[in-house]
């Protein structure tokens, strides 16, 4: 299964610095807006021949993690390329698609430029990784 899995690294670090024990309710209602945000652009980015990639990206969302998966065999090979075919993904507002990135990749350098409007300062206690 090919996903993403984004976490508060650290949680209870973050929390004292920012020495506040009612922040983790806005860091749990940020984690599920992010995680909302990046499936919607997943399944935009990720290019349609049958449309069944595009519908099997999904979202898991827990108070401080939220998971963006997809369950189909053949995504990685849509994400990361083969040796016969490229990456693959398609930008917003077209439907061309554009080679060298996968959905997820290019969802992810989306967020990463989102961040901060998601966060505001909080953006550095928050880490993404690729699963």
């Amino acid at each position: 299964m090919a996903g993403f899995r984004l976490e508060v690294l650290g949680k209870d670090k973050l929390l004292r610095r920012l020495n506040k024990r009612n922040a983790e309710k806005p860091i749990a209602q940020s984690i599920r807006k992010i995680t909302m945000w990046f499936e919607a652009t997943a399944k935009v980015s990720t290019p349609v021949d049958t449309g069944r990639l595009r519908s099997s990206v999904a979202s898991k969302v827990e108070p401080h993690a939220g998971a963006i998966f997809t369950n189909m065999q053949y995504a990685p090979f849509v994400e990361y390329g083969t040796q016969k075919m490229e990456a693959r993904h398609v930008e917003k507002g077209s439907s061309a698609r554009r080679l060298g990135k996968g959905p997820f990749t290019y969802t992810l350098e989306q967020l990463q430029q989102k961040m901060r409007s998601f966060l505001g300062d909080l953006a550095h206690g928050i880490k993404v990784r690729l699963e």
